[in-house]
């Protein structure tokens, strides 16, 4: 029922959203620069990205990756970056255009020649596999001088999977030069049964343009203190519920995303459950940059955790 209330209410909104977009690329800043307000990630990979540039540009998508050991810069957990994938060279992806409403839309990324894997493919804890880094460079160019942008991504610090004590997961990690910039923790996704609505995820977001703030300072989630901001965090469930099957991923995630004119950031890191699982899912989730533009099916969210994704 909650599924086909979404998309009765996706048919209802669909002139609204048009409206809105129309109107956000002179409400929103871009600078000459791609800026994306959605990513939507199936079975682990990226399968769309959305956002606002010039209308009528050519957009065309880059990816640098390198893995790192979840933590933090200070105490025994220590954070550490690892190698750089391809030796630190950018990786083509796709092209497009945007439209009249300066609106690009890359979809089936997936099915591309070079995929792009978004979540670790195992738990890692402090060793290179359990953490992956992705920035997602935009390139906009002019069809009538030729004339292309350079590429401008946010800057990650550091970012931890943590389990506290008495079974409470949290996410934490410091980024900065983002226009938009959020951290969540999940161990399962969130539209699954009602009990696991509740738990499943914990999320935390800012828009540095619209909060009285200079845009692209520092922010920093903290457990405790020492943070711009408190964590987030949830109590973490080891096994399915006895009464009825909760579906889980086989790690306690820690999400962080950034976006900016010219590119954004995804960082996921992977911490491992104490217990197998008798029920677990793909990644599936929806990350959105700007929150007051994506009306309709969407959710007010910064991270949308889904059970399988419909294309």
């Amino acid at each position: 029922m909650q599924r086909r209330r979404l998309v009765i209410g996706g048919v209802l909104a669909a002139g609204v959203v048009t409206a809105l977009l129309g109107h956000a690329v002179t409400a929103v800043s871009i600078g000459g620069k791609p800026l994306v307000y959605r990513a939507t990630v199936n079975a682990n990979d990226l399968e769309g990205l959305e956002g606002l540039a010039t209308p009528g540009s050519a957009v065309h998508l880059y990816m640098r990756q390198r893995n790192f050991k979840d933590g933090t810069p200070d105490g025994t957990d220590h954070f550490d970056w690892c190698a750089w994938k391809n030796n630190g060279r950018a990786i083509y992806i796709a092209s497009t255009w945007s439209d009249q409403n300066g609106v690009f839309k890359f979809t089936g990324l997936r099915a591309n020649t070079t995929s792009v894997m978004l979540f670790p493919a195992s738990a890692g804890d402090d060793v290179c596999r359990g953490g992956l880094f992705t920035e997602l460079q935009l390139v906009e160019c002019s069809p009538w001088s030729g004339a292309c942008t350079t590429p401008e991504v946010p800057t990650m610090h550091w970012l931890n999977a943590r389990k506290l004590p008495g079974g409470v997961g949290a996410a934490m990690g410091r980024i900065s030069n983002a226009y938009q910039a959020s951290i969540s923790v999940a161990d399962g996704p969130n539209d699954g049964p009602e009990f696991s609505d509740v738990i499943d995820v914990d999320q935390n977001g800012f828009d540095t343009t619209k909060d009285g703030g200079a845009w692209g300072r520092p922010i920093e989630w903290r457990c405790g203190s020492g943070g711009t901001v408190p964590c987030p965090s949830i109590a973490v469930y080891d096994a399915s519920s006895a009464l009825e099957t909760d579906p889980e991923y086989p790690y306690l995630l820690a999400t962080m995303q950034g976006h900016r004119p010219g590119g954004s950031i995804i960082a996921t890191a992977a911490r491992a459950r104490e217990n197998p699982l008798g029920f677990t899912v793909n990644v599936n989730v929806k990350f959105r940059g700007t929150i007051d533009i994506n009306l309709g099916c969407d959710r007010a969210k910064f991270f949308d955790f889904n059970q399988a994704f419909n294309f």
